[in-house]
């Protein structure tokens, strides 16, 4: 799909009030398809097409939950609907919206479902925008705006579009679905998974550039977690990397980097049982989203202190524990040598007092 072409046919708006420690989350439904004017239905389908244009946050999904209470289901005729049917339909929606919202802190705001088309094909369009406020000047008056939406300069929305672009396919076959996420970014394994897994019933389980860079996140917090020493810590995570960036093979097998792992069996059986299950078959390798990580490394200091860099000038660090008199006196050696370049001090916490001389 290009996404040269998106219309808007219909349009309408609920709002979701936000889970809190008072109360579920819960939805305030209109039933007011919207009028919208030129300006406005200019400056809404510019937010789409910028979505759409960020391939580092627009991806294309997979259709999986197509039951009777699905998104889907609701979704797949919207366009045949007529006005009353169509906000009953969208109100429906908006509940399975409501329903994703209960797991956990989810912020509340609007969901705008749109019934349009694209490059010639019906499609659905749904937004979940969160509100803002932002000041305004009117004369010499500044007045709050309290429900502000869509601002390009925050982007605080998700998109999730199905488009039925092959109707000579049978059910859901014949549909094509994406999402956009406006908070995603490479050092996360996935996107919204209660936008687009709980509510829309997609998956990202066929997208290679998500799971070439889940699987890398993954696999570098699972070391992180479980693997005490620094030095292995650090290899591993350069190692993976090393792999990911060198290696000719185009197919990425989570179950081949078991071997990692196999001078601890208990290591390996915990690899197997947390990142294999996670990740239960091969993928095609694209890098997308890695390739600027891949030449980086970052290592743990203490639990709150991070060094970033890279990953050659990461390898030549060393952490080293005052007690150990081993390491200690080969570094008093290897800076009389010279190859010591810097030494960074971490000083203990603990306060010292100065004798009383007297």
């Amino acid at each position: 799909m290009k996404f040269k072409e998106i219309n808007i046919s219909r349009l309408i708006i609920h709002k979701i009030i936000g889970k809190t420690k008072a109360h579920d989350a819960y939805s305030d439904s209109s039933d007011l398809i919207h009028t919208l004017d030129k300006d406005t239905k200019e400056t809404l389908l510019t937010r789409i097409y910028d979505a759409v244009g960020k391939s580092n946050r627009f991806f294309e999904t997979k259709l999986e939950y197509t039951e009777s209470d699905s998104f889907w289901n609701l979704a797949k005729d919207l366009n045949e609907l007529g006005a009353e049917a169509f906000v009953q339909a969208t109100k429906d929606i908006t509940e399975i919206a409501v329903d994703a919202h209960q797991a956990g802190t989810r912020p509340g705001g609007l969901l705008v479902i749109i019934d349009g088309v694209v490059d010639k094909n019906n499609a659905v369009m749904v937004i979940k925008a969160e509100l803002q406020e932002a000041l305004t000047l009117n004369g010499t008056a500044i007045q709050l705006i309290k429900e502000l939406f869509l601002s390009p300069a925050k982007e605080f929305y998700k998109i999730g579009i199905l488009i039925h672009s092959n109707k000579a396919k049978k059910g859901s076959s014949g549909f094509e679905t994406f999402v956009y996420d406006d908070n995603f970014s490479p050092s996360k394994k996935d996107l919204a998974s209660y936008f687009y897994r709980d509510f829309l019933g997609f998956s990202t389980s066929n997208n290679d550039k998500i799971q070439t860079n889940a699987f890398l996140v993954s696999f570098t917090d699972f070391v992180e977690r479980n693997i005490k020493d620094f030095t292995s810590r650090k290899n591993l995570k350069i190692r993976i990397k090393a792999d990911y960036r060198e290696s000719s093979n185009k197919i990425v097998d989570p179950k081949s980097y078991a071997e990692f792992f196999d001078d601890d069996p208990s290591l390996r059986k915990k690899y197997d049982e947390q990142i294999v299950k996670k990740f239960p078959r091969s993928f095609t390798k694209d890098l997308f989203l890695v390739d600027d990580s891949l030449n980086k490394s970052t290592i743990s200091i203490t639990s709150d202190i991070k060094m970033s860099g890279p990953s050659d000038k990461i390898g030549n660090i060393d952490i080293l524990d005052p007690n150990d008199e081993v390491k200690t006196s080969k570094l008093k050696m290897d800076i009389e040598d010279g190859q010591v370049t810097k030494i960074v001090v971490l000083r203990s916490d603990k306060k010292t007092f100065e004798r009383d001389l007297e």
